[in-house]
């Protein structure tokens, strides 16, 4: 059985939480918690199913996803996914402000016009929230998909998949910034290393997640990808 407060797996003899002290049956000293408290041990338990998600696939992402799907419910498999999608759009956040601040300091004040300048409250909160748009479209692209070509898969996979699927793009751009132009040649080796494995975890979540056949999951691929860019530049427009 697991912690109804932060996720461990116990054992069935024990009454409290040997990991965050919550009772078992879900009263006790685990409901006089308080709630910033829980939302820590919320987010402590659903980042280290993360970090045991991230390792399992990264090694193999074809047998590793549907492995680390397999550790979670429904519910944990959502919330990990989010986990997934927040630390890309972290990621992406990072690299953009590398960026930038390596280009001021090449550039001087040139490098201050670049379209990543100073950005106003409401703009910030427009690049969080297109910062998601990816990931929302790789979760639609995923489940029509699925409908299409007949997977008998829940929208759990779908979410855990688009935000694994999500993780090595986010990587990319991080170690980008860090790189500089000066190792363009590397870049690109990532760029390919990555993009290769995005696409391997997409026919992974497809095929031994979402339980589409593999003659399906071939060409679910390019459809997810090709639709969810589509979504992605129609809300970008719309938004921005």
């Amino acid at each position: 059985m697991y912690c109804k407060s932060c996720g461990r797996s116990l054992a069935e003899t024990l009454r409290f939480c040997d990991n965050c002290g919550a009772d078992v049956n879900g009263g006790g000293a685990g409901a006089a918690t308080p709630l910033s408290q829980q939302l820590t041990r919320e987010v402590k338990a659903r980042s280290h199913d993360a970090w045991q998600g991230v390792k399992l696939f990264a090694k193999s992402p074809v047998g590793g996803l549907p492995e680390s799907f397999a550790l979670f419910d429904d519910q944990r498999a959502i919330q990990v996914g989010i986990v997934f999608a927040i630390m890309y759009e972290i990621a992406l956040l990072l690299g953009a402000l590398i960026f930038k601040s390596k280009a001021e300091a090449l550039l001087g004040g040139l490098g201050r016009m670049l379209p990543i300048g100073e950005l106003t409250a409401t703009q910030m909160f427009k690049v969080l929230l297109l910062g998601l748009v990816p990931f929302v479209s790789l979760v639609g692209a995923c489940a029509l998909a699925r409908k299409i070509f007949h997977g008998t898969g829940r929208l759990a996979g779908d979410v855990y998949t688009a935000g694994a699927a999500l993780l090595p793009s986010g990587l990319l751009v991080l170690v980008a910034s860090l790189l500089g132009v000066a190792n363009l040649e590397v870049i690109i080796i990532l760029l390919v290393f990555t993009q290769t494995y995005s696409i391997l975890i997409l026919y992974a979540g497809c095929s031994r997640i979402g339980s589409i056949s593999e003659a399906g999951a071939a060409p679910a691929v390019p459809i997810i990808l090709l639709l969810s860019a589509w979504i992605t530049k129609i809300i970008v427009t719309a938004v921005w």
